[in-house]
């Protein structure tokens, strides 16, 4: 059932999603399994997993497949399993969870410094540099953001 809701998720992805998704996973399969495949490889693997074609998918396959669905979707492995669907981010706090999840506090930035009032500011940031980038066309987007964050950057680089 759970194998079969992983199989359902991923024939119900976009082909945008789905090329994600492949892209992802190889990043996944390299960096935390030490896994080296070729993208076109990959997608021959997963749409033999997707068509049942396979009989077995090895542990590593099906931790990274789960790693991909959080790196997408908010619990998206979990959602997976047990919905056999993922959502992605439509919520402010969707995308700010899926983009900071493996990321750390930056140095200077104690947790016990953190309170109410500076969580409303951070937010307030956050949405703020994204209604200045805010663009209906992928390029545009991740140009603005692109821009942003080497204005961000400007300090730290100066610093080394």
């Amino acid at each position: 059932m759970y194998i079969e809701n992983i199989r359902k998720t991923i024939k119900a992805m976009t082909d945008e999603q789905y090329v994600d998704f492949l892209n992802k996973l190889r990043k996944n399969l390299k960096y935390k399994f030490s896994i080296e495949i070729k993208l076109s490889q990959l997608k021959i693997q997963v749409e033999n997993f997707v068509e049942n074609k396979i009989e077995k998918i090895s542990i590593k396959y099906l931790e990274a497949y789960l790693f991909t669905f959080d790196d997408l979707a908010v619990q998206g492995g979990l959602k997976a399993i047990l919905h056999g669907e993922m959502t992605v981010a439509r919520t402010w706090r969707d995308l700010l969870m899926i983009s900071t999840q493996d990321q750390p506090l930056p140095k200077g930035i104690k947790v016990d410094l953190i309170d109410d009032v500076l969580i409303k500011d951070i937010k307030f940031l956050f949405m703020n540099v994204l209604k200045y980038c805010a663009n209906e066309n992928k390029e545009i987007l991740q140009h603005n953001i692109h821009t942003v964050n080497n204005f961000l950057t400007i300090r730290k680089d100066l610093d080394e």
